[in-house]
C-alpha cells in the first residue's frame, strides 16, 4: 500500500510541478520522499537490495525537486559511500537535479 500511496503522490506532485504550483509540488514531493525512506527500509528487510537501493534515490531525488537540496545530498553522499559501484550513475543523477532546479530558481 506504501508503494501505491507514494506512487500517487509523485504523481500529484509532478502535476502540481507542471501547473507551477510549487507549494503542492513541494508538499507532494516531501510525501513521497518520505515513503520512499520507508520503502528502502522495508525493501533491506525483505533482502531486496537493487529496490532499496532504487527507493533512496527516488527518496533523494524527491528530496532535491521538493527543496530540500541539503537532505537530498546527504542521502546522496550516503548512497556514493554505500554503493561505489553506482558512482556514474549516481553522479549523473545529481548533475541532472542541479542542472534542472538552479534553472529553474533563475
Amino acid at each position: 500500500m506504501a508503494a501505491t500511496v507514494k506512487s500517487r503522490e509523485l504523481q500529484r506532485a509532478m502535476l502540481a510541478e507542471m501547473a507551477g504550483d510549487r507549494s503542492a509540488a513541494a508538499r507532494h514531493f516531501l510525501a513521497a520522499a518520505h515513503l520512499e525512506v520507508v520503502l528502502a527500509e522495508d525493501y533491506d528487510a525483505a533482502g531486496a537490495h537493487d529496490l532499496a537501493l532504487r527507493s533512496r534515490i527516488s527518496a533523494a531525488s524527491s528530496f532535491w525537486r521538493a527543496g530540500e537540496v541539503k537532505q537530498a545530498q546527504a542521502l546522496f553522499a550516503a548512497l556514493l559511500k554505500a554503493h561505489p559501484s553506482q558512482a556514474a550513475f549516481l553522479s549523473q543523477v545529481i548533475a541532472e537535479l542541479t542542472q534542472e532546479y538552479s534553472a529553474r530558481a533563475s
